[in-house]
């Protein structure tokens, strides 16, 4: 009411409110280092006037809430843009790691050996029966051989180093997830307690950040402020206080790809951001390359072989081959329902097969179809018995009856190039059986057979290409790939710095703004004061007449 209680009732919400608004200012001030810290201000209103005397009086102020300032779709934004630069970092960092498995100029590369070895059989056909030049042959043949060896081995061990990543982030992704349900559920209690819960906020939208830079996240945000959170577009994750937990399993074709699932379900191909999307684009560069590797000596074993066997060496041997033969590797699909087995193929033809990837492909527990997995193309067709011999296209495979014979869907693979990096091998020891003649006549002088292994070298044996030309292009495209991944890098990142700026002239703290809001405050809060005394002198004013 219009009376001296009245004004000392507002000068005291005055003075409260004004102590609890230089709290919120305080904690700013106090916070302007913490990460994740968003900054807060008190949104004040007016309490209902009353009526005296036919006219209404205000009856001071009240503080309605403290409110963090956020642009919640900047952040989102943020966010997203966080978990892409991420991905393209890691990505970036384990393609420089291929590059350098592959680095002809650090003499890790193919290149050099693969040419000392054609050469060292040009310099055979100059003199084909001198010992010298037969065992640079052998020589140059193991020193490429090593190579091979070498570059599987350390794809093979980064592949298993990124499985090791992958594996460590779907841990901290897990446990992420548990600490935001932690979140989820103390936010009802404060809610149901009317306590301020912004800082618990913080910390929620903290974890948020750290959980985009691991894998691509959705948030859906309900009007209790709790959060679900999505994987891949549309797998849970995280809703209320529930956690659907990631987890990592080998898959069942192939031992070297570890996939990551929820409730069972492969979701490697639905991840589209993170660290976690950049190693397992990663990996899939490395594994590409080794498939690559595996043609290129499959293919190299294939033409030595077929052209050393038509010479004759020093001792008169014929039909022999320079390097061990392929082995034509099998198996059964993971999916498969049947109890057919399949064991390894044999090579019937060696000039006949393609070193393309094939299935077996039953229709029916009894009719299956050869599909060629390069071409995409039907190669032939047949029914099946158990044992019998299956021949196409130079190879024979034998499947037989297990626990039970073959189900509608059942699918076995063929492999001539699988693992040929990791298993190519000098097959001749003595240098009198590289065949450098073309006939048995011709022995010891004849270079024609030598000079024919020497040319493999610039024919087009591999794709439509030389194996060098072949092997640079491997190179080059990683190479490309790699710096195309590094520019993205750097276009992302200043991305991210602008929307960071963004964030921070929205929601950071400004000691400047900071300062001059004290001093208002201050000043506010001195004005309440001086109503009150002034209140307090007029109350004495009235108490002295008599």
């Amino acid at each position: 009411m219009a009376s001296l209680n009245g004004l000392m009732d507002i000068a005291k919400t005055a003075l409260f409110t004004t102590q609890k608004a230089l709290n919120v200012v305080s904690h700013n001030i106090a916070n302007v280092n913490t990460e994740g810290y968003t900054r807060q201000r008190v949104v004040l209103e007016t309490p209902s006037p009353v009526n005296f005397g036919g006219l209404y009086y205000g009856t001071g102020v009240s503080l309605k809430k403290i409110e963090r300032v956020y642009d919640r779709f900047l952040w989102l934004n943020l966010n997203n843009a966080r978990s892409e630069l991420e991905m393209y970092e890691m990505k970036s960092q384990v393609l420089q790691d291929l590059e350098g498995v592959m680095n002809d100029l650090e003499g890790t590369g193919l290149n050099e050996p693969l040419t000392d070895f054609f050469n060292a059989f040009h310099d055979l056909a100059s003199n084909p029966a001198s010992y010298s030049e037969r065992a640079m042959v052998l020589s140059t043949a193991e020193v490429l051989v090593d190579t091979f060896h070498t570059i599987d081995t350390r794809i093979r061990n980064r592949v298993s180093s990124i499985n090791s990543e992958i594996t460590q982030l779907v841990k901290d992704i897990n446990s992420l997830a548990e600490q935001l349900a932690d979140i989820n559920t103390q936010i009802i209690s404060l809610e149901v307690s009317g306590a301020s819960n912004n800082d618990l906020l913080d910390k929620r939208d903290l974890l948020l950040k750290e959980l985009a830079e691991m894998i691509d996240i959705s948030i859906v945000e309900n009007e209790r402020g709790q959060v679900d959170v999505y994987v891949g577009g549309r797998f849970i994750l995280l809703t209320g206080g529930h956690v659907s937990e990631l987890d990592v399993e080998i898959d069942g074709d192939n031992d070297m790809l570890y996939k990551v699932t929820t409730g069972g379900v492969n979701i490697n191909d639905e991840i589209t951001g993170g660290r976690i999307k950049g190693l397992i684009d990663g990996r899939s560069s490395f594994l590409d390359t080794l498939d690559k590797i595996d043609l290129l000596s499959a293919t190299l074993v294939k033409e030595i072989n077929l052209q050393h066997r038509q010479g004759y060496g020093l001792d008169l041997s014929t039909n022999v081959d320079f390097f061990t033969s392929h082995t034509v590797t099998t198996a059964p699909k993971s999916s498969n329902t049947g109890g057919a087995v399949i064991s390894n193929g044999t090579i019937t033809d060696l000039s006949a097969i393609t070193l393309d990837d094939y299935e077996i492909r039953f229709s029916s527990s009894t009719s299956y179809v050869i599909f060629n997995v390069d071409t995409g193309k039907v190669v032939t067709t047949g029914t099946y018995s158990s044992g019998n011999q299956i021949v196409f296209d130079g190879l024979g495979v034998v499947i037989t009856d297990g626990t039970s014979g073959p189900q509608t869907g059942d699918v076995f693979t063929v492999s001539v190039t699988k693992d040929m990096a990791k298993n190519i091998s000098v097959s001749i020891s003595d240098t009198d059986k590289i065949a450098a003649a073309a006939t048995s006549a011709g022995v010891p002088g004849d270079n024609e057979n030598a000079l024919a292994l020497a040319d493999i070298f610039d024919s087009s044996v591999i794709d439509g290409t030389t194996f060098s030309d072949y092997y640079k292009t491997v190179v080059a495209d990683i190479g490309t790939l790699s710096s195309e991944t590094s520019k993205k890098y750097d276009a992302q990142k200043l991305i991210v710095e602008q929307l960071d700026i963004e964030h921070e002239s929205i929601s950071g703290v400004s000691i400047e703004e900071e300062a001059i809001r004290l001093i208002e405050l201050q000043s506010a809060y001195e004005a309440a004061a001086k109503i009150i005394s002034v209140a307090d002198e007029m109350f004495e004013t009235l108490l002295s007449i008599r």
